[in-house]
């Protein structure tokens, strides 16, 4: 008889931020393996649970797609989940799970909402506090994304050092997006040369200090791209005529950026993984980023650093870099080493078989 895995699919009703893109791969990723018989799934049933309208459609071969609940959400998530997956290994990939299961894994991605107050509501912070500890020391295994999250989660979460196991994000998922269409290359190709920043105006992006460091860079022949959602926070503060602000783009769209910028910018205060900056140097861009969180970590020397506290010292090292095409020469052959050290196969690989050890 086969024993039944369930997936909490409710990152499929949700857009692609970090956390949901993760799922996302790693799911994927599950699927590619037993595709190609790189994992015995013999006696396992894989079942990608949800309720809801799907956002992001997901292709999978093997994996099964089963929509069931009344409701949605997280009141879905806490009552009607446990109900579903009775007596079976539940894995949640999005750093929130049921309170109502013990026989789960959980990927909890940070401490943000420990560390981090001003960046959610008060609501949000005191629900996490209290059920994500709650989870981790009730299910069998907590998995986070780098050591400096792991770090993070014992120190103010409280959390069991001994029930904690590092598995990576990537960025590969970058390499499988198309070419964009004619009238946006044309679009882009008129700015070139280009520097690129890519978030949304949230409180940990620290896009207000990066406005702060535009006004005081020196742009000389380059221009400066900014893509993300509602960037009419950043046009009214940086009224600059070397920025341009293409808000939401498409991930074709994205990786076509990422391409052809001749520097990525990434000033982000608090990340516990960081894909973006992964995802520029996959495709061959120069990276410079914040010397905070994990980000040191993940990107090691293949990155240049500012401090994202202080706007004078980011504009002076994106200054000095920004012109500099042999130091940016180094930083592009450093990044694609650098990133391919992660990829989803073998992060999807490590998953299973720490899932495995569970059933």
């Amino acid at each position: 008889m086969r024993q039944k895995v369930y997936l909490n699919g409710r990152f499929l009703t949700r857009s692609l931020s970090g956390v949901q893109r993760s799922a996302f791969e790693l799911v994927t990723a599950l699927d590619e393996l037993i595709e190609r018989k790189k994992v015995n799934a013999d006696n396992i049933s894989f079942i990608l649970i949800y309720s809801g309208d799907i956002i992001n459609p997901i292709c999978l071969k093997h994996i099964q797609l089963l929509k069931r609940g009344i409701f949605k959400g997280n009141l879905w998530e806490q009552l009607e989940l446990p109900i579903y997956t009775a007596g079976s290994l539940l894995i949640s990939m999005c750093s929130i799970s049921t309170i109502f299961k013990s026989k789960q894994i959980v990927v909890v991605h940070d401490a943000s909402f420990f560390v981090n107050k001003d960046y959610f509501s008060f609501s949000f912070r005191t629900w996490y506090k209290f059920a994500i500890p709650f989870i981790a020391k009730m299910s069998r295994r907590t998995v986070t994304v780098s050591d400096f999250s792991k770090n993070e989660l014992v120190k103010y979460g409280n959390l069991d050092e001994q029930k904690i196991s590092v598995i990576y994000n990537a960025a590969d998922h970058i390499l499988r997006y198309e070419t964009p269409d004619k009238v946006f290359i044309d679009k882009i190709n008129s700015f070139k040369p280009y520097c690129l920043s890519v978030s949304n105006l949230g409180a940990n992006k620290n896009y207000k200090g990066l406005s702060k460091a535009i006004s005081k860079i020196n742009f000389a022949n380059k221009h400066m791209l900014i893509a993300g959602g509602e960037m009419s926070g950043l046009k009214s503060e940086t009224p600059d005529k070397n920025v341009t602000y293409l808000g939401y783009v498409t991930n074709n769209e994205l990786k076509y950026l990422y391409l052809n910028a001749s520097l990525f910018i990434f000033p982000s205060f608090y990340e516990g993984f960081g894909i973006p900056p992964l995802e520029a140097m996959m495709a061959g861009c120069p990276v410079i980023a914040s010397n905070t969180s994990s980000l040191p970590e993940i990107l090691a020397d293949a990155c240049a650093y500012f401090d994202p506290a202080d706007p004078n010292d980011m504009a002076s090292k994106i200054d000095s870099l920004i012109n500099d095409n042999e130091r940016l020469g180094i930083l592009k052959s450093k990044g694609y080493q650098r990133s391919a050290m992660y990829n989803w196969e073998k992060s999807g690989l490590q998953f299973y078989n720490l899932m495995y050890q569970y059933l």
